[in-house]
């Protein structure tokens, strides 16, 4: 989804994870909201936890293809 002028949500939902930091119940899961910075370098902000990177990966393959 783009965002902005050059910045693309790229985040994934993890309904698997049952508690967010470790100590705060989340019983329906959570986001993680990365984003991607097209630029003269590109950057990926906020990236997602390593159980999931598959899924966030295939999102960003998908989007940037053509790149």
């Amino acid at each position: 989804m783009k965002i902005g002028n050059d910045i693309y949500y790229v985040g994934v939902n993890d309904h698997q994870v049952d508690l967010f930091e470790g100590q705060y119940v989340v019983p329906n899961g959570m986001s993680y909201n990365s984003y991607v910075i097209m630029d003269e370098k590109i950057a990926v902000m906020d990236t997602v936890d390593a159980v999931i990177i598959s899924e966030s990966l295939e999102n960003m393959a998908r989007r940037f293809r053509n790149f």
